[in-house]
Formats: C-alpha cells, structure tokens, sequence
C-alpha cells in the first residue's frame, strides 16, 4: 500500500515480477495490470501470439501482429513473453491466500525492528508505523547503518559479527552498477572500442567518486532475515543478535 492505495493500482500500467523468491513467488514469471485497452492490447502485440487473434481489437495493431490470412499472430517484439501455464496455476491458487501470507509477513518483520527501536547505528527501513503505507512482501529487507553512532564501526565487521553471534545479517546492495566493466569495457557490436563511448564524441563512463551517494549506500545499509512467518521466540532470538553486537560496539574497535 502506498498512501492507501495497493501499488499496482497507481497510474495507467504497471509491472510485477514473480519469480521464486519475490513477495509473490509462482516460479518464474511477471503481470501487468492495466485499465487502459491500448495499454493491454499493444502489451499483447509485442509477445502474445496466440492472443493477437482474439484479443487484439484496434485496428493499427490487427494488421501488424493478426493479419488477414495468417494463422497465428507474429508478436511486434519478436519473441514469446506469455507466463508458462505451470507457474499461472500455481499464481491463481496462491491468490487466494496471498493478503494472509503478506499480513503475518508485515507482523513478523514489523516485530523484528519494533524489538530493536532505540538501538545505536541501526535504523528500520520501513514506513512509519500507523502510516497508510505497508512494505508488501519486504522483498529483500535491508537497514539503515549508522557507523558513527558507533565509534565508525565498518558494516562488515558488524555482518561478520551478527552471524557470529548467531543473527542473520549480509550485505544489502548491489555492486555500483555504473563502475561495473560491462559499462566500461565490453565491445558489444565489435567496434574496436567500448560499447558506452562508441556513438557518442566523449567518454561518458562515470568512473570512482563520480555518484559519491550511490557509492556510499553499500557502507550504511545492511540485509536483515526475511521472516515468512510471525514467530516471537525466533525473531526474538534474531534480533538479540543484532542488539548485542551494536551495544557492544566498541569491544570490536579495541
């Protein structure tokens, strides 16, 4: 929920994943939720074949992708998108049960950081409780990191010693995406020069210290359990972890 309405209500389209670890997992596959019928038809156009005949009304459309005299539609994007039939039965069943499994998921990642309110160099990446705002399924939960709360503390001592303390903690985020080689190196199109520079008349790479914020989310964020289900004794446990490793911060810096 997003100021109380469900996000994939919000706007003229939208776009779900749901593959096998997402808050919806049914294996592998994605939705697109739409009101709009130009919205859904050229969605079915770009990589639904089979649909294109029967559920392709405007006519622009209907003599590209469901031709006169064609036996199956040929999808404007060139390839088949539709969900396999394996992972839709799993969804529509799972459907059913979804608002349940997301309540009792919002109640024990809710109980995790309410235990660990108050705590020096951590903070809940949440909304603010009471809001009309939800976390849905806390598809890879992380927390805010606060080294100078405690005595400038690396966040990797302080994941190594959560686990050591029997917690589960990791990293939270992935690598800098604009200093990965693909965006500096590959020769895609075998042009004797990187890809990223190759049409353009200047480097446009962004090298080290060029995104300093994007840089830095790495060493102030941290992963958190993904509790699936409310269980007090077992989160209590989790969270005690991470309470005694931030309250005795500063044994690890001597």
């Amino acid at each position: 929920m997003y100021r109380g309405k469900m996000c994939g209500a919000i706007g003229h389209v939208s776009g779900m994943s749901m593959m096998a670890r997402k808050s919806f997992a049914i294996g592998e596959a994605g939705m697109l939720c739409t009101d709009d019928r130009e919205i859904f038809e050229r969605a079915i156009a770009f990589a639904h074949y089979e649909r294109a005949q029967t559920d392709i009304t405007l006519p622009a459309l209907r003599d590209l992708v469901a031709a006169e005299g064609f036996a199956t539609g040929l999808p404007l994007g060139g390839v088949k998108g539709r969900i396999n039939q394996t992972c839709s039965a799993m969804g529509i069943v799972q459907l059913k049960h979804y608002p349940r499994r997301i309540k009792e998921i919002q109640n024990a990642m809710n109980r995790f950081w309410d235990l660990l309110e108050g705590v020096p160099g951590i903070r809940p990446h949440r909304p603010k409780p009471g809001s009309d705002a939800t976390m849905g399924g806390w598809y890879n939960p992380v927390g805010h990191y606060l080294p100078e709360e405690l005595g400038g503390l690396p966040v990797e001592r302080f994941v190594e010693t959560v686990n050591a303390e029997g917690g589960v903690c990791g990293r939270a985020v992935n690598f800098p995406l604009h200093l990965h080689p693909v965006l500096h190196k590959a020769d895609v199109y075998h042009d004797g020069k990187p890809t990223s520079i190759a049409f353009v008349d200047r480097d446009v790479r962004l090298g080290p210290g060029s995104l300093p914020v994007a840089e830095k989310i790495a060493g102030r964020s941290f992963g958190i359990p993904w509790f699936k289900h409310d269980r007090p004794d077992a989160i209590g446990r989790y969270a005690n972890a991470y309470r005694k490793v931030a309250m005795n911060a500063a044994q690890l810096l001597a």
